[in-house]
């Protein structure tokens, strides 16, 4: 599989559901025959059992993981750049902190970047993710 493959993979829900409103909400809690157990609020309009978010969050975590073993980070980044539209804006950090966040920094160092107009170093990148991190 290729990583376009791999990062398209869709997770099925299961006791949890997005919702952007009270009615949503609603609908969710009844699809999922979710009634009377407790809710939890996750993140960007993530609800759901607790078992239900980690599950989902587990699944995310497997394909990073797949990612960062079977994907060729040159691979990642030539997509990441042309799907965060980098080109138009002449910068590439969004494709280097995707990468950043995959793999290690000798890998990272490999690979050959697209007209980064703020060319930040590696070790840069490395530093700033590990600050959002904390």
């Amino acid at each position: 599989m290729n990583y376009q493959d791999i990062k398209n993979q869709q997770p099925i829900l299961r006791d949890c559901f997005f919702a952007f409103s009270t009615q949503q909400f609603e609908e969710g809690i009844a699809k999922h025959k979710l009634e009377g157990q407790k809710i939890y609020r996750g993140m960007s309009g993530l609800y759901g059992t607790e078992s239900g978010i980690k599950e989902l969050l587990n699944f995310y975590s497997d394909v990073n993981d797949r990612i960062a073993k079977e994907c060729n980070p040159q691979e990642v980044y030539d997509y990441e750049f042309d799907n965060h539209e980098c080109s138009i804006t002449c910068d590439d950090t969004d494709a280097m902190m995707i990468i950043v966040s995959t793999f290690t920094e000798e890998q990272v160092k490999n690979v050959k970047r697209k007209n980064g107009y703020l060319n930040y170093s590696i070790e840069e990148l490395f530093n700033q993710m590990q600050k959002e991190v904390s």
